[in-house]
C-alpha cells in the first residue's frame, strides 16, 4: 500500500533542500516546490508528477 499523500499546505521533499527563491507553486495542487531554475514555471510536485506518469507514460516527459 502506497504512503498517503500529505496535504497541500506541507511543502514537497524538493522544496526542503533547495533555495527559497527557487520555491514556487506546484501547477496542479499548489503545494510548494522546487521550480527547476529562475523563471521556471509550471512544475509538477512529486505526486502530481507520479499522478500524470501513471496516467500518460513516462515517454512524455523530456530527457
Amino acid at each position: 500500500m502506497a504512503a498517503p499523500v500529505p496535504p497541500p499546505t506541507e511543502p514537497d521533499a524538493s522544496a526542503r533542500i533547495c533555495p527559497g527563491d527557487q520555491i514556487g507553486p506546484c501547477a496542479a495542487c499548489h503545494r510548494p516546490t522546487h521550480k527547476y531554475g529562475r523563471g521556471a514555471r509550471s512544475p509538477l510536485c512529486e505526486y502530481c508528477d507520479a499522478k500524470a506518469v501513471e496516467r500518460l507514460g513516462r515517454k512524455l516527459r523530456a530527457d
